[in-house]
């Protein structure tokens, strides 16, 4: 079996597992989706965003990206943005990641606010 199909048939495993614990939760979440916070973080493989919140899928938007970085160039991130203001009515925007990621300490070292006169 590929590797790709090994992952097609652990998807279906968890689907239904999740389905035996709760089996109106596909469907249940499926219909909500109404968030409080939009999440702005690190691209990370090692855990879901919600989880290290202790919040369930669809009780948090999520966003990430390289160093969970905000500028007003990126059209993806400010899409997110809108779409969860406008669109979804978050109430808080948190932009999180860790403390030694290599960008933000290149971050810290840049000059910061207004120069000087």
């Amino acid at each position: 079996m590929s590797s790709i199909e090994n992952l097609f048939g652990q998807n279906r495993e968890w689907s239904e597992s999740v389905r035996r614990r709760d089996p109106a939760f596909f469907e249940t979440l499926s219909k909500q989706q109404t968030p409080r916070y939009l999440w702005i973080g690190c691209s990370d493989s090692r855990v879901p965003a919600n989880e290290i919140v202790g919040l369930l899928p669809g009780e948090l938007f999520v966003h990430r990206n390289v160093a969970n970085v905000v500028v007003h160039t990126d059209l993806n991130c400010l899409s997110v943005l809108q779409y969860a203001v406008d669109v979804l009515k978050v109430e808080h925007v948190i932009v999180c990641g860790p403390l030694r990621l290599r960008r933000r300490a290149g971050l810290a070292r840049a000059p910061q606010g207004r120069p000087r006169r």
